[in-house]
């Protein structure tokens, strides 16, 4: 006698007793037996998943999976529907849709200031990303970011006198967060004065959080000869990079960028494009550059070494301490490649601007 299958008749109720027996009736003739656990049709179950705000995220901004992390949390709804709407509202305003022509295909006219400031748009984001940087992203992975229109100052000899640029930066992988961007730039020269300051700013938004409020964090800043780097460090690239890509190991920087052209991309999506890092659009310095060959014996103290020109590690050395001419370095060139621990053979002999002497015409401590 079977007493496991009476005992296990004894114990179940008639519906569990009526699905038992269906069970073992399709096991007998090779039936696969239905899953009773939801209610909708598998096409209306797929349907369900498709109407997801993540899927529809997924679909519209292109985003992929997070690699080699099939555990990372999948984010909220909610989540997900803030990051839509916030996302669509901000491309909205992408100065690269902005159609300069009527639906005659006339040219439509510009007011004051509208070429210049189309001019430095398309610099920043045609030449100084799309054409150069963003091209530093591993193959298969983008860097998905959205400029805003920046803000332009002139003075009375229509000089740039200030400008503001804004910019969003998306992960390229299903993750429900971006970071907000903000460089601003003040320069103003007179006969018996100079004025420069500039500062680059971020904010982390995770919209798993419902309240997007928050205050930018300063990276870095050069006021007159005040540099300020101390944000600019290995601690806060992998913070920002953790939050972005998810995790921050090294298989992940060769799946996405590596450290210094993080960098470079991030700086490049604040106005800051230069390869040298010494100037923004329209000429607009940036502060401080130390030239080796200004300062005695740099030039060949760097030669003795046999420090490439170019900065680079693989680089040819000098041979002709004549002809030598090694590569002259901004702070924020500096500070950049120090918080990527990619200082190379000249720039890790870079030095600070001096202090300034009294007279403001003097040009001691200026490199700009």
């Amino acid at each position: 006698m079977n007493t496991r299958g009476v005992r296990r008749d004894m114990t179940m109720t008639n519906a569990e007793k009526a699905r038992y027996k269906m069970k073992m009736m399709c096991e007998k003739h090779g039936i696969e037996y239905p899953n009773k656990s939801s209610s909708q049709p598998p096409e209306k179950k797929q349907k369900a998943a498709d109407d997801t705000w993540r899927s529809k995220c997924i679909s519209k901004f292109d985003l992929k999976p997070v690699p080699d992390d099939d555990s990372f949390p999948a984010g909220s709804e909610d989540a997900w529907k803030r990051y839509y709407q916030k996302r669509v509202k901000v491309e909205k305003d992408d100065p690269r849709l902005v159609d300069n022509y009527d639906s005659d295909g006339n040219s439509i006219a510009k007011e004051e200031g509208e070429e210049e400031l189309e001019d430095i748009i398309f610099s920043w984001t045609d030449y100084g990303m799309e054409s150069r940087l963003e091209k530093l992203m591993a193959e298969g992975c983008k860097w998905q970011w959205t400029p805003q229109k920046p803000k332009l100052g002139w003075d009375s000899d229509c000089k740039l006198q200030s400008a503001d640029y804004y910019a969003y930066v998306w992960s390229p992988f299903a993750i429900p967060v971006a970071i907000d961007l903000h460089h601003s730039w003040y320069g103003k020269v007179g006969w018996s004065y100079s004025t420069l300051n500039t500062d680059y700013n971020y904010l982390m938004l995770d919209f798993e959080d419902s309240d997007e409020g928050g205050k930018y964090v300063e990276l870095c800043s050069f006021d007159d000869d005040v540099i300020k780097t101390s944000n600019l460090n290995k601690a806060t690239v992998d913070k920002l990079r953790k939050f972005l890509y998810g995790s921050n190991t090294e298989q992940m920087k060769q799946q996405t960028v590596s450290d210094k052209n993080f960098l470079f991309l991030l700086f490049g999506s604040m106005g800051t494009t230069d390869e040298h890092f010494e100037d923004d659009e329209k000429d607009a310095c940036l502060g401080w550059t130390w030239i080796p060959w200004q300062h005695d014996g740099m030039k060949e103290k760097l030669f003795e070494l046999k420090a490439p020109e170019d900065d680079d590690e693989n680089g040819v050395p000098p041979t002709s301490l004549e002809k030598y001419s090694p590569r002259r370095c901004s702070w924020l060139r500096y500070a950049i490649l120090k918080a990527a621990d990619s200082l190379g053979p000249v720039s890790k002999h870079y030095q600070p601007p001096p202090r300034k002497k009294s007279s403001p015409e003097s040009d001691y401590g200026y490199g700009w």
